[in-house]
């Protein structure tokens, strides 16, 4: 069992406040998905494109709250996430599935 999280989580939540897009991409694996506002974004140009528009629409921080390790490998973050879009701040939960050391999936739901 985990008892710390992922490298690849922590740089996750680390560059959304650096809003450095070539970082925030490098996290996740070639045929990624992100489940994000019932929207599914696959692949490396796809999550590249739903980050540049929603930097580009709201300055936002994402903050861990809280951190699970689930049965199957799965990890839950739960952030609280402050900006500049109608409800903030709002906590949501983030789960991550990682594969060889990336990001393979991550489901955003309140």
């Amino acid at each position: 069992m985990t008892t710390s999280v992922p490298d690849v989580i922590a740089r996750y939540f680390r560059v959304i406040g650096e809003r450095d897009v070539d970082a925030f991409v490098a996290c996740f694996a070639d045929n990624a998905t992100v489940a994000d506002e019932d929207r599914l974004h696959e692949g490396r140009a796809a999550i590249r494109a739903w980050r540049e528009r929603t930097a580009a629409e709201y300055d936002y921080d994402a903050v861990p709250e809280d951190f699970v390790e689930e049965a199957g490998g799965s990890f839950v973050v739960t952030a609280q996430v402050t900006g500049t879009f109608p409800g903030s701040p709002i906590r949501l939960r983030h789960r991550f599935t990682l594969r060889d050391g990336l990001i393979g999936a991550l489901d955003i739901r309140p």
